[in-house]
């Protein structure tokens, strides 16, 4: 999950977050020197996620057509 992270946050892609207490956190995954947490962009405001409660991620690639 860390290194799907890691992807999410250099390609600037959408993730939503899955937590193991049931919550569901969404918005754009930032790059964060923290190695113990995420970093993520709501429409809330920035949210930091310790790795250890991560239970499923999941990237919104964008496709362009050429």
């Amino acid at each position: 999950m860390k290194k799907e992270l890691h992807i999410a946050a250099t390609s600037n892609q959408r993730v939503t977050i899955k937590l193991h207490g049931g919550e569901v956190i969404t918005g754009v995954a930032e790059v964060c020197n923290d190695h113990e947490r995420a970093k993520v962009r709501t429409s809330e405001g920035p949210v930091w996620v310790p790795y250890a409660e991560v239970k499923h991620v999941s990237r919104l690639i964008n496709m362009i057509n050429y």
